[in-house]
This record gives structure tokens, sequence and C-alpha cells, in this order.
């Protein structure tokens, strides 16, 4: 199961030992009747997010993703989807989250903290729908799936500052910027705080001015395209 101790590295074999379990309860509700009256009735949107709480038969818990979104025109015109899962850990200080990047090989574990920031500071800037969500959130699970359904994607950025063993790194998302520390002692990546873009100094705001350039651009033209040192990965 998911511990507060694990490294990065744990927490990474963890969730692929619970993936296969995991991705045949996400096909089978997504075959559901629940998924297919859902997607009718938002049947004029290009694109619907899901999210949906499972359980692995190793007993840890997630929260899914599912991302759909419409291909085709007329009679071809039929909804496509993918998905991702986030790791849900008890902690002494409440429910963290854990995201998944297989490809980089990381994990990323969110501290509740994490999510009472995102809420707070959040709600002042964003638009009247979120708002409502976020008001309205029950639980830090509820607030887990808002904030991951608005930022799937996030640009790591090292910023070169070091306090005792752990690395400071700016991720961009969506909707502001995850404060994260990267300890090398302990192997582990951490989301420890979020602040929106009103929150930034000049700098700051010029570091997220260039991961949107680099996030824009094709895997080829990344690799041509000369940026400062401190992108590390998206």
């Amino acid at each position: 199961m998911f511990e507060e101790t694990m490294s990065s590295d744990e927490l990474l074999d963890e969730y692929r030992l619970d993936l296969p379990d995991i991705q045949v309860k996400t096909l089978r509700f997504d075959k559901s009747d629940y998924v297919a009256r859902y997607l009718w009735k938002h049947h004029k949107q290009p694109q619907v997010i899901m999210t949906k709480l499972f359980n692995s038969f190793r007993g840890n818990s997630y929260l899914g993703i599912l991302v759909y979104f419409q291909t085709g025109v007329g009679k071809t015109k039929k909804w496509d989807w993918s998905s991702f899962h986030i790791g849900l850990m008890n902690t002494c200080n409440g429910v963290a989250a854990i995201a998944f990047y297989t490809e980089s090989k990381q994990a990323i574990k969110y501290n509740p903290h994490f999510f009472q920031r995102y809420q707070e500071r959040f709600l002042k800037v964003c638009d009247w729908q979120t708002r409502s969500q976020l008001t309205m959130a029950k639980n830090i699970i509820d607030v887990i799936g808002i904030y991951m359904k608005r930022n799937l994607t996030m640009t790591w950025i090292e910023t070169k500052s070091v306090f005792r063993d752990k690395v400071h790194i700016f991720g961009p998302v969506n909707d502001g910027v995850a404060l994260l520390q990267w300890s090398k002692r302990h192997r582990t990546l951490q989301a420890n705080t979020f602040v929106t873009m009103d929150m930034l100094d000049e700098k700051q705001a010029e570091m997220v001015k260039y991961a949107k350039i680099y996030i824009s651009l094709s895997k080829a033209q990344r690799k041509k395209f000369r940026f400062p040192d401190f992108i590390l990965n998206d």
C-alpha cells in the first residue's frame, strides 16, 4: 500500500502493480449506463472530463480521470477517450494525492496543504463556474478532482535554489504554478503549495512564458529549440 515514507520510485512501482487491476475497472466504468447517459447529456460539448473513485485489490485508492473527446463528423461522430489515475494516500495531515508520470519515471506527491492553498487562492481569481465548484466541494477529494481535471499537464522548471538536501522546482500549470521540492535524501518529489499567476514576480512570470512556448512545440521542435537550462521535463 502507499505509505508516507515511500520514495517516488517506490510509489511508482506500487502504481505499476495496481495498474492492470484499475485499468479493468476503468474499462468497466466506461461501458456503464451512467457514462452513456452522461455523455448523451453533454453531447454538444467537444470534450468531457469525468472522475471516478477506484480501489485496487491490493488496498490502494485512486481517483480516475477519464477524458472524453469527440472525433469524426455527422454519422461518424463518436466519443474517444483516455484516462489516468491519481493515487490517494492517507497521511497524518489528511489525504495526499500522487500523480504518476511513467515516461519520465516520476511520481509527484501533492500534500494536503497544496489543495487547501489551491482552493483558497484560486477562488479569488477563477471564473464563476469554477468558483461554484470549489465552493461546493465537500472534501479534499472533490478539490483534488477539480484541480486535476483543470491541470492535466505540467512543465517542470528547476530554479537552482537548494535548501539543505531539497531542490526547489517551479511547475507552471493551467491555473497557476505548483511549487515543488525534490529531496535528494529521501528521493521524493513533492508539491507543497500552489500560487496564482498574479502572485508571481517578474522573473517567475518570465519562466512561465518560456514554459508555455516550450509546451506548445512538437517533440521534434523541442529538440531543436534552445531553451534556458531551467526546463526539466513536461
